[in-house]
């Protein structure tokens, strides 16, 4: 049995395809983590999720910001915007079972050696912190998916505070573990900045430049910041390496921490 983590799909179902191919993914043996944004942009997001769906027994998910902004325009809350490639799949017939599915996925998923989210994990909170707001998170999207993806826009609180509300701890949790790439000083979330390391302001930093409050030995899995490609840090591995933007799709084996690449099928882009 291995282990694979791979990183933002975003409809891309032909390269994905390949990719598994080349790693000889079995989904009687391995076990797949994907870091979330599994859909839009690309032009094949039903046939991934679909996919992933049929295959979720050995799937280890976790929630990106486009999956999120899927379920939001799912229920109403939000319209397609000219860049989304999402007709497909809210046409599908099997959209009430994708919708419940998704519900169901956490922001963060771990085990004794990884933790993923798809953007990262603030330096100052122990990892119990995000776990607990994981859970708060996934238990209102079970319980009151409208309220909670109605309350989750906005950038902020920026920054985070022990004395913050329910909503504001949800929005903090999403705006970190899906949206963050960079912060000041004093761990405010910057949500302006999207490009390459050597450019980044001198305000800020990347994220996982800081020094963590973590006390584990855990590596993070992330995705999100195409703009940097696979790039190995000290906290652990960012796998985005912009397969939608006619790039490549990376795969990483947890095991061996051996790198597998295949670059975008063109029946992918748009």
């Amino acid at each position: 049995m291995a282990t694979y983590a791979i990183g933002d799909l975003q409809g891309c179902f032909y390269t994905f395809n390949k990719l598994l191919e080349k790693i000889s993914f079995s989904t009687s043996n391995d076990e797949l983590w994907l870091v979330g944004d599994i859909l839009n942009r690309g032009q094949n997001s039903l046939e991934v999720v679909d996919w992933c769906y049929n295959n979720r027994q050995n799937i280890k998910l976790v929630l990106g910001n486009h999956d999120l902004h899927f379920l939001a325009i799912a229920f109403s809350l939000k319209n397609l915007s000219k860049r989304d490639t999402l007709s497909k799949l809210l046409s599908s017939a099997k959209l009430k079972s994708y919708i419940d599915w998704l519900l169901s996925i956490p922001l963060l998923y771990e085990n004794d050696d990884y933790v993923m989210t798809h953007a990262g994990l603030l330096p100052s909170w122990r990892k119990d912190d995000a776990v607990t707001l994981s859970r708060s998170f996934s238990d209102g999207l079970l319980d009151n998916p409208e309220s909670l993806l109605k309350s989750m826009y906005g950038n902020n609180p920026n920054q985070w505070h022990d004395d913050l509300d329910k909503d504001e701890r949800n929005r903090i949790a999403v705006n970190v573990m899906t949206r963050m790439r960079c912060l000041d000083k004093n761990e405010c979330l910057d949500f302006k900045y999207k490009g390459i390391l050597n450019t980044i302001p001198e305000n800020l930093k990347p994220w996982f430049s800081f020094k963590t409050s973590r006390n584990d030995n855990q590596l993070l899995i992330s995705g999100h910041w195409s703009a940097i490609s696979f790039h190995k840090h000290p906290l652990g591995f960012s796998l985005d390496s912009g397969c939608v933007w006619g790039e490549q799709l990376t795969a990483l084996c947890l095991e061996t921490k051996k790198i597998f690449q295949e670059k975008a099928d063109l029946k992918d882009l748009a």
